[in-house]
């Protein structure tokens, strides 16, 4: 059925929406004030023409725009970018009873800058492969040709992948490729169904060596317990976190621009204040843990033990540091209890999308005096921020991160402090 319809506003998944005599109607890549016709099934419109344009919309930068899954928003004004992003915050919070907030101008990534990203490939059969994102709710893949929003390194690599994948793969056979650029490199996970043999491992190795990448691994995708075999490292990968070298084991989480993750820990950092003792909770290989361990006291707590020797590791080749301690601890089965919390000044938590919840109702019922929060998902953010006002914190001023152009994903940091008696 086709309709014409003018969009009201973009939701939180980044789809124009109209409300329909049945309901919200969701059409993709729309804006408001579009006068559009749309051909609908289901709730879901697609545009088929556009009869007026909203003053909000602009040309897309990617070619594959439209079909590419990676990107939602490339249509709107930058103006119109940057005022959506904070609203979602504002429409989440509220959702939890959170009316009067405080949320400063997002902080925006530049194009051109995302860090890591994980790439599908499959085989086509004589000797070619596809290689690039998934089209927009489908399984197919567009063979990427550009990409506005990765590191040129990475896009440079996609050629050269898909000549070197292409006589790996046999017909419809699907492999999806990790890749960090670090900074002496590029840091690769192969992600395939069973054990590479002989031949495949010596093809990788040879890979490795002409384009210059620092480590592949493997990731066998038949095994119940994930395990990153190494297959060829040729120099041991390395990130600074404020000025000091960490090296990241295979699979470590990092922020996905260093544009956001400097943005997140000058905020971090000014919140603490004199703060002396901190507790790091959801650390990784010690994004955080690094930042402040020159100033202050810090405790890293993570579930991956792999990264926890990673940063101890790290952090006994640095030179000028308070005191440093590690604990490998699952957060979700065993969060900190407030006998536990009770020993810090401040807690850093940076939790997964899940958020955090049992993590914070201890943290609600500790001592401690001071919180900084992250999160990469506002819903949970805002679950979890309720919990902690709840127990008596007071939640200050709210910055978003965008490290996810053009995508509604956002990143969001806050601080929560027990009012003065």
């Amino acid at each position: 059925m086709t309709i014409r319809v003018k969009i009201d506003h973009i939701g939180a998944k980044g789809d124009g929406i109209v409300t329909g005599p049945d309901g919200p109607l969701y059409v993709p890549y729309a804006v408001d004030g579009d006068d559009l016709e749309i051909k609908l099934q289901g709730r879901q419109g697609r545009i088929r023409h556009i009869h007026n344009s909203s003053p909000h919309r602009r040309d897309p930068v990617c070619r594959h725009f439209g079909r590419c899954g990676g990107c939602a928003l490339q249509h709107v004004s930058q103006t119109y970018y940057a005022d959506w992003k904070q609203e979602q915050v504002r429409i989440a919070l509220g959702h939890r009873g959170f009316d009067d907030v405080t949320i400063l101008a997002p902080e925006i990534s530049p194009p051109g800058r995302r860090r890591r990203t994980r790439l599908n490939a499959v085989g086509q059969g004589a000797g070619k492969a596809i290689v690039g994102f998934s089209e927009r709710a489908s399984h197919n893949l567009v063979d990427l040709a550009e990409c506005p929003v990765l590191r040129p390194e990475i896009v440079d690599l996609v050629a050269p992948l898909r000549d070197f994948l292409g006589p790996q793969l046999t017909p419809r056979q699907k492999m999806a490729v990790q890749i960090n650029l670090v900074e002496n490199g590029l840091d690769i996970i192969l992600e395939g169904a069973g054990e590479p043999d002989l031949d495949l491992r010596m093809d990788i190795a040879a890979f490795a060596e002409a384009e210059d990448i620092a480590r592949i691994c493997w990731l066998d995708t038949k095994l119940k317990k994930p395990f990153h075999e190494i297959l060829c490292e040729r120099r041991k990968p390395r990130v600074t976190f404020d000025g000091r070298r960490v090296f990241p084991p295979p699979g470590a989480f990092l922020q996905a621009t260093a544009e956001g993750e400097a943005a997140l820990s000058r905020f971090m950092k000014g919140a603490l204040g004199d703060a002396d003792r901190i507790v790091d909770l959801f650390a990784g290989c010690g994004t955080f843990t690094v930042a402040l361990i020159g100033d202050h006291a810090v405790h890293a707590v993570e579930g991956d033990r792999e990264m926890v020797e990673a940063l101890e590791k790290s952090a006994r080749q640095m030179g000028a540091i308070r005191n440093l301690t590690t604990e490998a601890r699952d957060l979700f089965l065993r969060p900190l209890l407030p006998y536990e919390l009770n020993g810090f000044d401040a807690a850093v938590i940076d939790p997964p999308r899940a958020g955090a919840r049992d993590q914070a109702a201890e943290i609600a019922r500790s001592d401690l005096e001071k919180v900084v929060m992250i999160s990469c998902n506002p819903a949970t953010f805002a679950r979890d921020a309720r919990i902690l006002v709840e127990g008596g914190f007071v939640m200050g001023d709210i910055l978003p991160v965008d490290q996810f152009l053009y995508s509604a994903h956002l990143e969001v940091i806050a601080t929560f402090s027990r009012p003065e008696n």
